[in-house]
């Protein structure tokens, strides 16, 4: 494990404030972030919609305008985990549905689970826990076998944002409200938000609030130390905490969400506001001015560095979502989705060369790894594919295990992309 004052930059502490984010004048919105998820497209160039109209429609989720206007035409764009994909471009004309407009708050109680599942799939409301991905499906696809418990994780699992921290802090009400509501929309047994551990309060609190209808804990996870936030940490500290039943029976089976998924539910549910804007840390070396701003999807990275005042100094890199685990982009055009968290803008000073060498078998990967996987095998499996030995088959499938931590990335001196090849073949075990 790492210090976590080894991935912080000089802008990185707290924020007492957000600012809204301008309002784009042209909006680039994707039709869809979970891979699994095929969208039919229901605009055209040239169609006029109204804010929070619905645009692309699937099984189980669906993308709304983030603004009102005209789709001036629908492209392909980079993607903020460096994939392309399809979007409309909305140019801004028109008045707004729900911006700016007092949200009247209704009583989700009375609805059943699949109502409010269905609400989740048709105001495009998805979890962000560790990819982007339906909350709706998430919720049907919950292994039978799993103790159906809900964990509310209220920090940043990557030490060099600070984006979920700031939501809890500053809308705790509505993510706790938001975390009932899923809870009921998944029968869940269970509700457990867990907190970063600091000063002298490690305790376990229960919380006496009704609307849960469930056991519904506060308990402590150390971040001293990174990693920390992701499955196995929280798995391993709520058994600790928790050993009582049903918290005893977690395990990664259960449903993990962070801060914003639940502020989203709150919102989708409680407001019937579709998903159309998001928290994002913007921060960076280079920037004039760091800060946490609430933004509509589709803006892009351009228009976020804007807003913080330009540059002061050349970029050399893009970071989407943590200079630990996050993805590099090339572009100041990349719009902003629901699976931005922060977009950091590196100096040259701070950006790391990006082309790989040849593995040199140090090991390295290998002892870094908090649960012992074995990186390197991972990657001499995906480059040999069908023709891989059995020994390096038999490593592959344990990429189960991976928490996507990227510390193998972080120490390998060839700058292999390991924890980006565990991320595609552990999908395709998902798949089969």
């Amino acid at each position: 494990m790492a210090s976590v004052s080894d991935f912080l930059s000089e802008d990185s502490g707290a924020f007492s404030l957000s600012v809204n984010g301008f309002m784009p004048r042209v909006a680039v919105v994707p039709f869809g972030y979970d891979k699994g998820e095929r969208m039919e497209i229901l605009v055209r160039e040239g169609d006029v919609v109204q804010e929070g109209q619905t645009i692309a429609q699937g099984r189980s989720g669906s993308v709304q305008a983030s603004i009102p206007g005209t789709v001036r035409e629908l492209s392909v764009v980079q993607l903020p985990d460096g994939k392309l994909g399809k979007a409309a471009n909305i140019a801004l004309g028109g008045s707004f549905s729900y911006s700016g407009r007092r949200s009247w708050k209704i009583d989700w109680t009375v609805y059943e689970a699949g109502m409010l599942q269905l609400f989740f799939a048709e105001r495009g409301v998805v979890s962000t826990f560790s990819r982007c991905t339906s909350l709706c499906a998430q919720i049907k696809q919950l292994h039978p076998q799993s103790a159906r418990i809900l964990v509310v994780r209220l920090f940043d699992d990557d030490p060099s944002r600070v984006t979920e921290t700031f939501v809890a802090a500053h809308h705790a009400a509505e993510v706790a409200e938001g975390a009932a509501i899923i809870a009921k929309a998944m029968r869940a047994n269970g509700v457990v938000f867990v907190r970063r551990a600091g000063g002298k309060d490690a305790a376990v609190h229960r919380r006496d609030d009704a609307m849960f209808g469930v056991p519904a804990y506060d308990i402590a996870c150390t971040t001293a130390r990174y990693p920390a936030g992701t499955r196995h940490e929280l798995v391993a500290a709520i058994r600790k905490q928790l050993p009582e039943q049903p918290f005893s029976g977690i395990g990664n089976r259960d449903l993990f969400i962070d801060v914003q998924t639940a502020l989203a539910a709150y919102r989708a549910v409680a407001l019937s506001t579709p998903l159309l804007e998001t928290y994002v840390h913007v921060t960076g070396d280079c920037l004039n001015a760091g800060a946490i701003m609430n933004v509509k999807i589709g803006t892009t990275l351009g228009e976020l560095a804007a807003q913080c005042g330009g540059f002061k100094r050349p970029v050399a890199g893009i970071v989407i979502n943590g200079i630990v685990t996050g993805f590099s982009v090339s572009s100041l055009d990349v719009p902003v989705t629901a699976m931005v968290k922060s977009v950091a803008f590196l100096p040259p000073r701070r950006a790391k060369r990006q082309h790989d060498e040849p593995c040199v078998r140090c090991g390295g990967c290998r002892n870094v790894c908090p649960v012992a996987l074995y990186p390197d095998m991972f990657y001499r499996a995906f480059m040999h594919g069908a023709d891989a030995t059995e020994l390096e088959k038999r490593y592959a499938a344990t990429t189960v295990l991976c928490t996507g931590c990227a510390l193998c990335n972080a120490v390998c001196p060839s700058r292999l992309p390991l924890s980006q090849i565990a991320a595609l073949i552990k999908d395709n075990y998902d798949e089969t």
